[in-house]
């Protein structure tokens, strides 16, 4: 899908506040209202916009601990993978998984409500996976930035 420069200025708005009026995110963009309607529905419909969430505080819904698990597999395979991948996916306390290159295979982002819970999650995933060759946990002693936004190009915003 291309995209144009009012598209990424629409982009743009609603990443920082989805919760703006069709009517207010139209005269910002310069479109009017049902014209502004169908572009979002099509962003929508595309799968540029992946879906509109609330994003919440952790501390504020009982889940003050974050932390920054990397994961080492001892083997490679795409079975090994999709293994882990399933099991990531029952864990609500994951809220993000990726799958990288270098010295480690996996790094999640988990919300807990305290160190007990860690543990009993590590023991779930990490030390009942005979493929997790070893887990770091890196425990977040300060949120410096979470912007949940892609970058769109300057120019055109």
């Amino acid at each position: 899908m291309q995209l144009d420069a009012i598209d990424h200025r629409i982009l743009g708005i609603l990443q920082r506040d989805a919760d703006i009026s069709n009517a207010v995110l139209a005269e910002r963009v310069g479109l009017s209202a049902s014209a502004c309607l169908r572009r979002v529905a099509r962003l929508k419909e595309s799968g540029v916009i992946r879906r509109i969430v609330a994003v919440l505080d952790p501390a504020c819904v009982e889940r003050p601990l974050s932390a920054i698990v990397t994961v080492e597999f001892a083997r490679h395979g795409s079975e090994y993978r999709r293994t882990f991948m399933e099991q990531v996916a029952l864990e609500p306390a994951v809220t993000q998984c990726y799958m990288v290159t270098g010295e480690v295979s996996c790094v999640l982002i988990v919300h807990m409500r305290d160190m007990d819970e860690y543990l009993a999650f590590a023991d779930r995933l990490f030390d009942q996976d005979d493929n997790v060759q070893a887990f770091y946990t890196h425990i977040v002693m300060q949120t410096v930035k979470d912007e949940p936004v892609v970058a769109v190009p300057a120019a055109l915003r």
